[in-house]
């Protein structure tokens, strides 16, 4: 099975590195993108496109953090690649309520916090300002999800609040796309799930990945 990962704004693909020994049944690629592309990128597609004329469009699955969750969906509903399975991890279609505006919990913050954010840092002036208000200022990506026929899975983290009743309606997605999601938690994760817990997220992906495509 082929897995293309995407990763999301000011990261690296280097934020795959824990999850990645859990991928070895799996033939994966992780996407990088370029700095001449990012530098010049004033909405999401601008990226997108450069990932559709770079990559082939046998892949089984697509993976998408953050941002990369949004590229994805546009290479399925704009680009047509014909991924079974899309699944994006802790993407916001609309903006979200405060619950899932944590990066990491205190706990990871200690472990991995100096070295995410020297990281952020690093990566913040790759992108354009007109690119961060696409992403964080009255954004609407839902529409996408009307032009796909695959199954989309939303993996979020569960900020360690299990008991917390409206995971999903903080999200403030309307109806007509929460129909169209199969939404799941991994626990003792934030946003960045795949550092925090990524035997947790494999659990997760596993399951959805060793289920029938439609």
């Amino acid at each position: 099975m082929k897995l293309l990962i995407l990763y999301g704004v000011n990261c690296t693909k280097e934020i795959w590195k824990q999850l990645d020994p859990y991928l070895k049944e799996y033939e994966v690629d992780y996407v990088e993108y370029p700095h001449d592309v990012t530098l010049k990128a004033t909405k999401v597609k601008d990226i997108s496109k450069w990932v559709y004329t770079h990559y082939p469009s046998d892949y089984d699955v697509v993976i998408g953090h953050s941002l990369g969750g949004l590229i994805a969906l546009e290479l399925a509903a704009v680009y047509k690649m014909a991924f079974k399975k899309i699944i994006y991890l802790d993407t916001n279609l609309k903006p979200a309520e405060s619950f899932y505006r944590n990066l990491m919990t205190p706990e990871h913050m200690t472990a991995y916090g100096d070295k995410i954010l020297e990281m952020f840092q690093d990566e913040r002036k790759y992108y354009t300002p007109e690119l961060f208000k696409e992403i964080q200022e009255d954004f609407d990506y839902t529409h996408y999800l009307e032009l796909l026929d695959q199954k989309v899975y939303a993996i979020y983290g569960d900020r360690n609040q299990i008991e917390y009743e409206r995971k999903i309606e903080d999200l403030n997605l309307p109806m007509s796309t929460l129909e169209k999601l199969e939404i799941r938690f991994v626990p003792n994760a934030c946003h960045m799930i795949m550092l925090e817990n990524p035997e947790g997220l494999y659990t997760v992906l596993k399951s959805i990945l060793e289920e029938p495509s439609v």
